[in-house]
């Protein structure tokens, strides 16, 4: 196999896992500011579940990556009774 073959696959690979990662830790990221508003906010009074759209206008978020990020979550639970609502899971049930 020529060398400039095996370093492209090399590159390639890394290029690949480096993507993989940054997705991951931005999720990640995302997750845990949303957490952090829902459990503050819950501490606070608030209802324990948030729109979609309230959580962005507090997070600095989009609203659809708010939405993305809480339904890949396994923390972040829907609420059954408001579409699109979410609330921190282990909060109150």
């Amino acid at each position: 196999m020529p060398s400039e073959l095996i370093i492209a696959l090399v590159v390639l690979v890394a290029v690949a896992a480096h993507v993989a990662l940054y997705r991951w830790v931005k999720f990640k990221i995302h997750e845990g500011v949303i957490l952090q508003f829902l459990r503050d906010a819950a501490c606070e009074g608030a209802p324990d579940h948030h729109h979609a759209d309230a959580i962005a206008a507090h997070t600095k978020m989009t609203a659809d990556r708010v939405t993305a990020v809480c339904r890949k979550s396994a923390v972040i639970q829907a609420d059954p009774d408001v579409e699109n609502s979410w609330r921190a899971g282990g909060l109150a049930d």
